[in-house]
């Protein structure tokens, strides 16, 4: 496995997500950090992006998949953005934190994250 990661923090996504309808039909802001395992040496040696290390495909690709998502779990979409990520990057450890910025419970003014791996040991 390779020591490489790229880190991507603060990806601010809009998207429906929640258990009570108003939240799927109206949406919600949702942050998100990922990291991609990946062997970042030929992009190193060769300064060329094409060798698979673009982090703005994903970037760019879960924007687009986060605008007509509508689930009701966050743990769901985690699974649906390791999904996007795995089409961009193939099967690489992928890890992300995922957090509802403002989950809509009384009282209670912080947030709630998940945070999920794929084939990272």
């Amino acid at each position: 496995m390779t020591s490489d990661v790229i880190h991507v923090r603060g990806l601010r996504l809009w998207a429906h997500v929640g258990v009570l309808e108003r939240e799927r039909l109206h949406g919600q802001w949702f942050e998100l950090a990922f990291s991609l395992g990946t062997d970042l040496s030929e992009t190193a040696c060769r300064d060329d992006l094409s060798d698979g290390s673009d982090y703005a495909i994903g970037i760019e690709a879960l924007r687009a998949r986060s605008r007509v998502i509508c689930c009701n779990t966050l743990e769901h979409y985690s699974e649906r953005i390791l999904d996007v990520l795995e089409e961009c990057y193939g099967p690489i450890p992928l890890a992300l934190e995922l957090t509802k910025c403002r989950p809509p419970i009384p009282g209670f003014g912080g947030s709630v994250t998940v945070r999920r791996t794929r084939r990272w040991e």
